[in-house]
């Protein structure tokens, strides 16, 4: 009878000995998330289209970053056109990770109503923002760190 729990804790000790640290099964780690946005903008419209990036987005991304929502963000110029459809100008969004994404519309709501006033002056700059230019590419990209 004392054999049982003799039985039980050797199975247990080897049970535990055959367990090893399991190695990654991928060779880095995951970081920030990054939205990359590229635009193209309307010929004739880079002024108007700087002059909206100036005054009603870079606000939001402000807010969003006071509010922790995002880490960072970044705008940039495209240099090397490959042709006349490639983009002009980009942005990215830096967030800490993907589970940063979870609810964002939501959590960045209040941001934009604050700087647009409501949903009707918002659609009206979106509805102009449109004619200025329009989106080439969108992407969600992962940082990663070999290990």
């Amino acid at each position: 009878m004392r054999r049982n729990p003799i039985f039980a804790i050797a199975v247990l000790g080897l049970s535990l000995a055959a367990v090893s640290p399991a190695h990654a099964q991928v060779p880095y780690n995951e970081g920030n998330v990054n939205r990359i946005v590229l635009i193209q903008i309307t010929p004739g419209h880079f002024d108007a289209f700087m002059a909206d990036l100036k005054q009603n987005i870079v606000p939001v991304w402000e807010g969003e970053k006071t509010a922790g929502l995002i880490i960072d963000y970044h705008i940039f110029l495209n240099t090397t056109h490959a042709g006349h459809d490639d983009w002009d100008i980009g942005y990215s969004l830096v967030y800490k990770n993907m589970a940063a994404l979870d609810g964002l519309a939501d959590k960045v709501y209040g941001i934009r109503m604050k700087q647009y006033g409501d949903r009707a002056a918002e659609q009206k700059i979106v509805d102009k923002r449109v004619e200025n230019a329009h989106l080439v590419s969108s992407m969600l990209l992962r940082v990663i760190t070999m290990r």
